[in-house]
């Protein structure tokens, strides 16, 4: 995804969040053109509600956007018979656009970020925090059910297990074995035996796994370096309908207006730590919010080596 695709995606989400209920709002819009129904028009977001249809356009430049652009939207509404324009740019508008923008009805929104003086005025700073569970030691015991015929061996059973996601399935039900025995989370060495369902190995079904190794829980903080916010180019910083949140990493953001929250976090710079696996992330407001929608991309990566996990294999069947 380019840098204008990620920018109309950010105001997407941020019309989601800010539109009466009811209303469909629409990412890369096709719409036919009143005057030639075959010709079909593209637009970066459409807001349809009730019978009328809003469009908003998104330019991210080095400079403000200028007159031109603000002509270009006039016509456009006119052609389209599109009840409103929302022209969105990420660096501002000149003042000879802004007043043919008020002339003309094209709504303008630009997103200004805040200081660190006002981000402190705006005290709602969200706390977010990954998860890790670390491993040493571990050992699997798997009884497999198998039909007559020959029975995998353990390196067989490791090679089928590189290919496929039965191992990480195996650590998560563990995973969450160990946080019903151990809620505070100590390091401790944990032994334990569960019955698993859907999972096979080498053709063969995996009816109960044996787990031990010992666990310790990590758990990493995220910083939050800037805040952004949106609304009118006239509308102060703190006083703005929407405030962005950006994570010191990738595309994250936590998207507020009001008590309606949206997450949208892309985790693939995150590293696990060594022999590790991601558990899960958290999120601390502050405050009673209502997640609209949450989007995760990108989990950190099952950092087990499979080389020092030691297996047994017990077999249940025919000989």
């Amino acid at each position: 995804m380019n840098t204008s695709e990620k920018f109309e995606r950010q105001i997407h989400r941020i019309h989601e969040l800010i539109e009466q209920e009811g209303s469909e709002v629409t990412w890369n819009d096709k719409i036919p053109d009143p005057d030639n129904p075959e010709q079909v028009r593209q637009i970066d977001i459409s807001i349809k509600r009730g019978g009328n249809l809003t469009l908003i356009e998104c330019r991210i430049h080095k400079k403000a956007q200028d007159v031109k652009w603000i002509e270009e939207l006039i016509g456009r509404r006119l052609s389209l018979r599109a009840d409103a324009v929302i022209a969105v740019s990420n660096c501002g508008f000149t003042e000879g656009a802004k007043l043919k923008a008020k002339q003309y009805g094209i709504i303008l929104r630009d997103l200004q970020g805040l200081t660190e003086q006002e981000i402190k005025e705006w005290g709602r700073g969200t706390r977010i925090w990954l998860t890790f569970f670390e491993y040493q030691d571990a050992e699997i015991c798997l009884l497999i059910d198998v039909d007559k015929g020959r029975r995998p061996t353990v390196d067989e059973i490791v090679a089928d297990l590189k290919q496929t996601n039965t191992l990480y399935r195996i650590f998560e039900m563990a995973s969450d074995m160990i946080e019903q025995k151990n809620p505070a989370g100590q390091p401790c060495r944990f032994k334990g035996q569960f019955k698993v369902e859907g999972l096979s190995v080498c053709r063969a079904h995996i009816s109960e796994v044996g787990f031990s190794a010992g666990v310790k829980r990590i758990v990493q903080d995220l910083q939050i370096p800037s805040v952004v916010a949106y609304d009118a180019p006239h509308v102060k910083g703190t006083d703005r309908s929407v405030l962005i949140e950006k994570v010191a990493f990738g595309d994250f953001e936590i998207t507020q207006s009001s008590n309606r929250v949206f997450v949208a976090a892309d985790l693939t710079p995150v590293k696990c730590p060594p022999n590790s696996q991601f558990k899960y992330i958290n999120f601390d407001f502050g405050r009673e919010v209502s997640m609209e929608a949450f989007e995760i991309l990108g989990l950190p990566r099952f950092m087990i080596p499979i080389e020092k996990i030691k297996f047994g294999l017990t077999f249940r069947g025919a000989a």
